[in-house]
């Protein structure tokens, strides 16, 4: 990525929804513009398919931990 600041996922999908905007709304095309916002949102998406993924491992392992936690406990109630 580019020396900018990584942004967080809500950051991110704000900006590229900005670049979309910016595309739809000029009736003129700067091709070098549209270059550079085409290659930003690009790097967008990528970081917030990573952060996406990121979440998924997170959720999926407190989901495991929660799971063994209540195994424990129904262990210890039988007991």
């Amino acid at each position: 990525m580019n020396a900018k600041k990584l942004p967080g996922y809500r950051e991110a999908t704000d900006e590229i929804d900005k670049i979309l905007q910016r595309i739809d709304e000029n009736s003129e095309v700067d091709v070098d513009a549209l270059a550079d916002d085409v290659e930003r949102a690009a790097e967008l998406l990528q970081l917030c398919g990573e952060k996406l993924k990121a979440a998924e491992v997170r959720v999926q392992e407190v989901s495991q931990r929660l799971a063994v936690e209540q195994e424990h406990d129904s262990a210890d109630e039988e007991e």
